[in-house]
């Protein structure tokens, strides 16, 4: 492990609603090894922290620890390192994620923490689909809906840092509710929870279709219902990828970045969610918007936030 040895390593962690992502990196930034594993995210938060610390006590084994990176699905107090709210992670609300790490990690070790739309936002714009763009803004297409905003390589987070949370703009007034508490969400009408409710309420009101014979029922398998030609489960993904067609032309005209990317785990639903969507976006973005702000998948996959978690290790 010599070079690790003599200059240390950054740990990168990306705790989402399903998945726990971690990586190690060289003082280059540079991945050398990874580890993934179910969140626990049906846990208490000690259960939860305890997926967090066997990830990256792997991952650490004999190195010297320069830093460790976080980035978690919520809301962060970015001061005091408390995750305020977590609503695709409920046993996080409230747990102080930074002075945990601390405590099991050492005082001594750099902790950054950010949410988890942020952190995959900075990995592609600084070593994915948004290198060598002013702006990008990223969408993460997963559990949840997330968003982050890079202009000239810093974050824009707001006024109280809670900007960019794309996943609960407002795109249909009467929409369904959403784990936030508000109607129409962008999230509630797209994201892989969103699918499910829709695919269970679809089960329940038609038992012998297809979708309610499916098992397991996930985003995937009904990705592979809709690509078999299965009517109603092509509907669904029809319908999300319009409503997701319709946020994208929200940030075109009002952002009008260079970059959108998205990235995230119903990405693999393919065309059957992004067509629809570029017909929506196409037919509700101004054309100038349009013509200026491309569209494109990140190269990072699951990584990208990972690698945005350490990136500000990589600017000192």
């Amino acid at each position: 492990m010599g070079d690790e040895e003599q200059e240390g390593v950054f740990l990168g962690i990306d705790l989402g609603g399903t998945q726990l992502k971690a990586a190690r990196f060289s003082a280059d930034g540079t991945r050398v090894a990874m580890e993934n594993a179910a969140s626990n995210a049906g846990g208490d938060a000690e259960e939860i922290f305890g997926a967090l610390y066997s990830a990256a006590s792997t991952l650490i084994g004999g190195s010297r620890l320069r830093g460790i990176g976080v980035g978690v699905a919520g809301l962060l107090d970015p001061g005091s390192g408390r995750i305020l709210n977590s609503p695709n992670i409920p046993a996080l609300s409230g747990f102080a994620l930074r002075s945990r790490v601390r405590e099991a990690f050492g005082d001594t070790i750099p902790v950054q923490m950010m949410n988890d739309a942020n952190a995959a936002a900075l990995g592609e714009y600084f070593a994915g689909a948004g290198a060598g763009s002013s702006s990008m803004f990223l969408l993460t297409l997963g559990t949840g809906i997330g968003g982050g905003f890079v202009v000239d390589g810093n974050l824009w987070t707001g006024a109280a840092g809670v900007g960019a949370e794309v996943g609960h703009m407002c795109i249909r007034a009467d929409g369904p509710l959403c784990h936030c508490g508000a109607r129409g969400c962008l999230e509630a009408c797209v994201s892989g929870w969103a699918l499910m409710r829709d695919a269970g309420q679809i089960a329940k009101r038609h038992p012998e279709s297809a979708i309610a014979e499916l098992s397991p029922r996930t985003p995937l398998t009904l990705a592979e219902l809709a690509s078999a030609g299965d009517r109603q489960a092509r509907a669904l993904w029809e319908n999300a990828g319009a409503m997701l067609g319709t946020g994208i032309a929200n940030l075109m005209n009002l952002l009008n970045p260079d970059r959108i990317v998205l990235v995230g785990g119903l990405g693999g639903a393919g065309d059957l969610l992004f067509e629809p969507a570029r017909r929506a976006w196409e037919s509700q973005a101004f054309k100038e918007a349009r013509t200026f702000t491309s569209v494109k998948p990140g190269v990072l996959g699951k990584w990208a936030g990972v690698r945005g978690a350490i990136q500000s290790f990589l600017k000192k």
